[in-house]
């Protein structure tokens, strides 16, 4: 695949071109959003609330309710943790008019509650409901923030991520799930790595790698920080015999980008949580998101002339 057919591919991704309604949405509060994947305040001299709300789309609901409700735990609890929190609780709202539905949802909830060490806090129930869906919102703890809004030109752009697991299916959401095989003293280690490096000051911005995928997940923090970025496909951890196309796709259960002027550190710390991780470019001052591939250069995504997130 030459670079131009996997740029075209990339962009028309569902999961990267549904962000484009956000910003008219966040200009009805804001006209100075960041975009970020989740919010806090201050509670005390050392320590912050973080929060995040989040909702599973529709195509994954129907498919696979069991992991709909699961994945709505996970995605909030990615957000906090890409801000240095710690996550401790969750609230959820599950609708259905099928009891059996609701049941599945509400069960792999319990499932990621069990296994991230969660509180429920509360839960909502719309049994009329005409379309079956699940959302959710996750609360953290953390002692630092880091921002997906404050990248350094020239800094490296570090990836981590754990490769080891497998697609999993829902719509046109493509799932890697690499936290299903784990115990729970296994997740908390991989979950903890971000808290760790943002503790240290080791990173600049952090954003996790959601449902835009791998490099849509890099435009969103490049936007956050008004910057652009160099990165060059080869080096983004991958799982051996994967197609590339599906990978930069995919929402890993654990991924996360960093930018920072310690890359070692924070690479020594992925690799010890549990993670590959490498360098995988740089951050510029020309708003561009350029990637190398197979020994060519193209810009992905000009913030020049758009927004991940609308006009």
């Amino acid at each position: 695949m030459d670079i131009r057919k996997l740029i075209n591919d990339l962009r028309r991704y569902r999961g990267l071109t549904k962000k484009s309604c956000i910003r008219i949405l966040a200009n009805i509060f804001t006209t100075e959003c960041k975009y970020d994947d989740a919010g806090w305040f201050k509670v005390n001299k050392d320590e912050y609330i973080v929060v995040s709300t989040d909702g599973i789309t529709e195509e994954l609901v129907s498919a696979d309710p069991w992991r709909a409700g699961f994945y709505s735990v996970l995605v909030n609890v990615n957000d906090i943790v890409a801000k240095g929190s710690r996550p401790i609780g969750f609230t959820g709202v599950v609708a259905s008019n099928n009891p059996e539905t609701r049941i599945k949802i509400t069960k792999g909830i319990k499932r990621a509650i069990d296994i991230y060490g969660l509180i429920i806090l509360k839960m909502h129930a719309h049994p009329d409901a005409t379309v079956d869906s699940v959302s959710g919102t996750s609360i953290g703890v953390a002692n630092e923030i880091l921002p997906s809004s404050t990248a350094k030109i020239n800094e490296k752009v570090v990836i981590g991520i754990d490769i080891n697991g497998e697609f999993g299916t829902g719509g046109w959401v493509k799932t890697f799930d690499s936290i299903q095989r784990l115990n729970k003293e296994e997740v908390l280690k991989r979950i903890n790595a971000i808290p760790q490096i943002v503790e240290k000051n080791l990173a600049t911005a952090s954003r996790d790698i959601s449902v835009p995928g791998i490099l849509g997940s890099i435009v969103m923090l490049c936007e956050s920080s008004r910057l652009g970025a160099v990165v060059k496909i080869e080096d983004i951890p991958k799982p051996a015999n994967t197609n590339l196309e599906s990978w930069l796709m995919c929402y890993p259960s654990f991924g996360f980008i960093l930018t920072t002027n310690e890359p070692g550190r924070c690479i020594k710390i992925f690799r010890e949580s549990g993670y590959e991780a490498n360098v995988v470019g740089e951050i510029t001052k020309e708003k561009q998101i350029k990637i190398e591939y197979l020994g060519e250069q193209d810009i992905f995504w000009n913030l020049e002339k758009e927004s991940m997130f609308g006009t």
